[in-house]
């Protein structure tokens, strides 16, 4: 465990002036002192997360810098926490700096080396695949593209997404578990194992190459190692050949339970992902409009990859959304219950604003009573994968900037995550009917990798879900 020798800060006259203390570098080397340890709270040499505090008492500021050469402020004051933690494949010695400002504007800095925890770089397919922050992620059945999950299609070629999005090229599918258990025939054993459940079957792949099947009870089907070959995200049909036994209902259509154990990626997303198969694995025949299969999956837990992406360098933008109910902001009753139907219907909504026109009715909701231009459906907010959150005008502009970081939140009906932000660095950040309040915490109820739905209960009182008070709503989608 990292730790400072905890001794006295010795604070010392300027002689520049009078009576004006300054901190030494020395002193401060000194008065702080740090631990260091792991998520799970143990002392541990490569830890990510830190404690630090200052005897005597002593405001610092501790922070780091952004590859852009910007500042980065970790912790402010006598005592607090902060977390280092690279991305994937970075250097695990990491550089942090304290400083003081003293009474006569001088500064004091110290730096500090640490040996962190950092995962090993994952390929980009598996980043999509498993995720990148989370270790493992789970995938279902996505009947929300033709009704139809698994079924025969057209070996069509040309472009592979437009299977994965509109359905291209399908002839017949099944939808719903009873459709299922009239299609055992096409099982290797006739027997049905519980991977045709659409709502509730799933499978999780691991970033270690595990692949596992699972029935809505949570009893495992089966299981087995992955891998992707040849991965192109920009290839026109097959993006990969994903290498596997254990997906859901992992069979070639009428060809008496066939497994092929290998699966055309068409498309793939952090939320979204279309398999095809050829009849026999006949791929020279792309184009032919022969028969193969065809699979859909969707996953909702990757908060990460679908909110920004998973590099540094990722980025995403984040603009208004009026193709739900018409309204952008608002409020609603804190209803509870599935917070997917907020975002995708605008279930529990009481009123809202459509238009920068309306946007400019409804200033007395600011904390100055002024317009700053993300009124404007235009406007939208960037997500950076160095944790930094932009707030930018219709222009362009930029009106603020601050950092965020999302808390996952599993087996929650009603929301996925928390999104935690430098107060005023969404679009409209403000809190209704409360004379301007900017929250810092909001509720993430639906995401996909282009549909976002936020939520603020009225005084931020997290603890009244399903009573129905209050609450402020915001729809966003992915800016194009």
């Amino acid at each position: 465990m990292a730790a400072g020798v905890l001794v006295s800060c010795n604070p010392q006259k300027d002689d520049k002036s009078f009576d004006i203390n300054y901190v030494s570098e020395s002193s401060l080397e000194s008065c702080f002192t740090y631990t260091q340890k792991d998520a799970d709270g143990n002392a541990a040499d490569d830890g990510n997360y830190f404690t630090y505090t200052t005897s005597p008492a002593t405001t610092v500021s501790v922070y780091n810098y952004l590859s852009s050469g910007d500042e980065n402020v970790l912790a402010y004051g006598t005592s607090g926490s902060f977390k280092i933690s690279p991305k994937r494949g970075e250097s695990s010695s990491q550089t942090f700096y304290v400083r003081v400002v003293n009474s006569d504007g001088t500064i004091t800095n110290i730096t500090r080396t640490v040996n962190v925890y950092v995962q090993s770089e994952l390929d980009p397919e598996i980043r999509l695949l498993a995720s990148d922050s989370y270790g493992s992620k789970t995938w279902k059945w996505d009947a929300s593209i033709t009704g139809q999950v698994w079924g025969n299609m057209g070996y069509c070629g040309g472009d592979g997404s437009a299977v994965g999005l509109t359905g291209n090229g399908q002839w017949w599918g099944v939808g719903s578990e009873e459709e299922f258990l009239t299609q055992l025939q096409h099982t290797e054993d006739g027997a049905y194992h519980g991977d045709g459940d659409v709502d509730n079957s799933y499978m999780i792949f691991t970033d270690e190459g595990i692949l596992t099947s699972y029935d809505a009870n949570g009893d495992v089907i089966r299981t087995g190692s992955y891998s992707v070959d040849s991965y192109d995200a920009s290839a026109e049909w097959r993006k990969g050949l994903l290498k596997t036994t254990a997906i859901l209902w992992p069979y070639e259509i009428n060809s008496g339970g066939n497994i092929p154990g290998e699966y055309e990626i068409v498309y793939l997303t952090a939320d979204k992902m279309c398999l095809v198969y050829p009849d026999g694995g006949a791929y020279d025949g792309l184009g032919n409009w022969g028969e193969a299969s065809f699979w859909h999956f969707k996953s909702s837990d990757d908060i990460d990859g679908m909110a920004y992406g998973y590099a540094k360098t990722d980025y995403k933008d984040w603009t208004w959304d009026t193709s739900i109910t018409g309204a952008v902001w608002g409020n609603m009753g804190y209803c509870g219950g599935d917070g997917s139907a907020v975002g995708l219907t605008g279930n529990g909504q009481w009123w809202g604003v459509k238009s920068e026109e309306e946007f400019m009715g409804q200033l007395q909701h600011t904390n100055d009573g002024a317009a700053h231009g993300d009124e404007s459906m235009d406007a939208y907010f960037r997500l950076t994968g160095e944790g930094i959150i932009e707030r930018h005008a219709g222009d362009g502009s930029t009106i603020n900037t601050g950092s965020f970081s999302f808390d996952r939140i599993t087996g929650n009906e009603w929301k996925v995550a928390e999104l935690n932000t430098t107060a005023g660095t969404i679009l409209w950040p403000y809190e209704i009917n409360s004379g301007g309040n900017m929250p810092t915490i909001f509720e993430v109820v639906y995401l996909t990798n282009d549909k976002m739905c936020l939520v603020y209960p009225d005084g931020g009182d997290f603890t009244t879900l399903g009573n129905w008070g209050e609450a402020s709503f915001w729809h966003f989608k992915a800016k194009e």
